[in-house]
C-alpha cells in the first residue's frame, strides 16, 4: 500500500477507532462517578442527631411546664429515648466513634437514663436533675453534630477530588477525540476556512473571558458581603432581640425608663447595622473597581469629637476620653470610612478592657501624617497576635465571647483603601494601643501645607 493510499483510507479508519475508544473510556469514567455519588449511611447522621436534640428539648419543656405529671413526662421520655437509641445503637454509632464523640455522648446518656421516669416516679429534685443532665447531653449532641458536619464535608471534599480527576480524564479523552475529529475535518475543509474559524474562536474566547472576569468580580463582591453579614450582624441582632423581649415580656408592664432605655438600645443597634451594611457594600464596590473612596482634606478634630460622643452614648457608664494634639490635624481621607474604622477600634477597646478603666482616644500629627490612637488597659497582645490580628475572623487569645473577629479586619481594609494603615502594639504599663495612620496630603503633594 502506498503512503498516499494509507493517509486516504487506513489513517481515517484508525483515527475513527481512536475516537470510539476515547468515548467508551469517557463513558466508563462517568459511570464510575455516578456510582460513587450514591448516598451512604453518613448522609442521615446530622438528621438523627438533630432529632435527638429536638426530643431532648421537648422533654425539658415538659419537665418545666408539667412538673410532677408522671404520665406526660414518661411519654415524652420514651420518645426521647427512642431517638437516642437510634443514634447510639444503630449504624450511626460507628460514625460517632469515628468522630471521637461517642464516649462523651454515651456518658451523658447514661446520666439521663439513671433518672428514667418509667422505672419510678421522679421526685421534684430528680426532675430538676434530669433537666440539668439533658442540658449537658444536648451540649454533647451539639458537639457531635458539629463533628458530623465537618466529617461529611471532609468526605465530600475527598469525593470532589476524585470527581475532578475523573472529569479531567474524561475531558482529556474528549479533547483528544475533538482533535482527531478536527484532523478529519481538516482533510475536508479548506485551509482558508480553517483560519477564519480559528479567528472566530479566538474572538469568542476573549469575549467569554471578559464576561467571566465581570462575573468573578460580582461573585467576589457578594461573597465578601455575605461573610461580613453572617458574622458581624449576630451581636447587634442579639441585642435587639433581647431588648424587644424585655419590652414584651409577660407580667407587670415595663416602666417608662425601661422602655426608653430599650428603645434607645434598639435604635443604636439598628444604626450600627445600617453603618455596617454601608461599609460592607462600599468595600465590595471599591474592591471590584465599582467605586472609589471620596477623599478630601478635612480637619479630623470635629469628626473625632462626634465619634467619641456617639460611642459614649452607646457605651453608657464607660469613660471614653479624647485629647487633641497641637498643630494642623487635617488628613486626606474619606470621613465616612474614618468614622467606621475608628468606631471599630473603640468598640474593640471597650470589649477587651475592664469596665472601670477608660478608653483613651488621641489625635495628633507626626512626620507628615495624621494619627488617631485608641488605647486601653486590657490584657494587651503579643507580637504574634499583633502580626495576625488584622486577618479576617482572627481574634486574640483573651477575646470576649461576643466578638466576631471581623471588626479589626474591616477597619484595616478601610484604612488601606485611603492610603493609610492601622498598627497594633502592646501599651506601656499594660493594655493595647491601636493607631490609625492617614496621609496629611494627597499623593504627590507631600510637604505642602493643607
Amino acid at each position: 500500500m502506498s503512503r498516499a493510499a494509507f493517509w486516504r483510507t487506513t489513517a481515517p479508519v484508525l483515527l475513527l477507532l481512536v475516537c470510539i475508544g476515547l468515548l467508551v473510556f469517557g463513558f466508563l469514567r462517568l459511570r464510575a462517578i455516578e456510582k460513587s455519588m450514591r448516598l451512604d449511611d453518613a448522609t442521615n447522621m446530622v438528621w438523627v442527631i438533630s432529632q435527638a436534640q429536638v426530643e431532648a428539648l421537648k422533654l425539658r419543656a415538659v419537665l418545666a411546664e408539667a412538673p410532677g405529671d408522671g404520665a406526660v413526662i414518661a411519654h415524652q421520655y420514651d420518645l426521647f429515648r427512642s431517638r437516642m437509641d437510634m443514634l447510639t445503637q444503630g449504624p450511626q454509632r460507628r460514625f460517632l466513634e469515628e468522630f471521637q464523640v461517642a464516649t462523651q455522648v454515651m456518658a451523658a446518656q447514661r446520666l439521663v437514663h439513671r433518672l428514667d421516669p418509667a422505672v419510678r416516679q421522679l421526685a421534684p429534685f430528680e426532675e430538676q436533675a434530669l433537666s440539668r443532665e439533658l442540658v449537658e447531653l444536648n451540649r454533647q449532641l451539639n458537639r457531635a453534630a458539629n463533628r458530623a458536619m465537618v466529617g461529611e464535608w471532609r468526605i465530600l471534599s475527598d469525593r470532589l477530588a476524585r470527581y475532578r480527576t475523573a472529569v479531567a480524564q474524561v475531558a482529556y479523552s474528549l479533547a483528544v477525540g475533538v482533535l482527531v475529529a478536527i484532523y478529519l475535518g481538516w482533510r475536508i475543509v479548506a485551509d482558508r476556512r480553517a483560519r477564519l474559524d480559528a479567528e472566530e474562536l479566538r474572538l469568542r474566547s476573549a469575549r467569554l473571558e471578559e464576561d467571566l472576569d465581570r462575573e468573578r468580580a460580582t461573585v467576589a463582591h457578594w461573597r465578601d458581603f455575605a461573610a461580613v453579614v453572617s458574622h458581624q450582624f449576630r451581636t447587634p441582632l442579639a441585642v435587639i432581640d433581647s431588648a424587644a423581649q424585655r419590652i414584651y415580656r409577660r407580667g407587670q408592664p415595663a416602666s417608662e425608663e425601661v422602655l426608653e432605655a430599650k428603645q434607645a438600645t434598639i435604635r443604636e443597634m439598628v444604626g450600627s447595622l445600617d453603618r455596617l451594611v454601608d461599609a460592607a457594600l462600599l468595600i465590595g464596590r471599591i474592591d471590584n473597581k465599582m467605586e472609589r473612596p471620596q477623599q478630601v482634606i478635612i480637619d479630623l478634630a470635629p469628626t473625632l469629637r462626634g465619634i467619641v460622643d456617639e460611642m459614649q452614648r452607646r457605651h453608657r457608664g464607660r469613660e471614653i476620653t479624647l485629647s487633641l494634639g497641637e498643630g494642623p490635624l487635617s488628613a486626606w481621607c474619606d470621613p465616612k470610612l474614618v468614622q467606621h474604622g475608628v468606631m471599630n477600634l473603640i468598640d474593640n477597646a471597650v470589649k477587651y478592657s475592664p469596665p472601670s478603666s477608660p478608653v483613651e482616644v488621641s489625635l495628633f500629627q507626626q512626620e507628615g501624617r495624621v494619627a488617631c490612637a485608641v488605647a486601653d488597659r486590657g490584657p494587651g497582645l503579643t507580637e504574634e497576635e499583633a502580626a495576625r490580628l488584622f486577618a479576617r475572623f482572627q481574634r486574640g487569645e483573651d477575646a470576649p465571647a461576643s466578638g466576631t473577629g471581623i471588626g479589626l479586619w474591616l477597619a484595616q481594609r478601610l484604612a488601606l483603601l485611603q492610603g493609610g494603615r492601622i498598627e497594633a502594639q502592646r501599651r506601656t504599663g499594660g493594655g493595647a494601643l491601636f493607631t490609625l495612620w492617614l496621609p496629611a496630603t494627597p499623593p504627590g503633594k507631600k510637604g505642602q501645607e493643607t
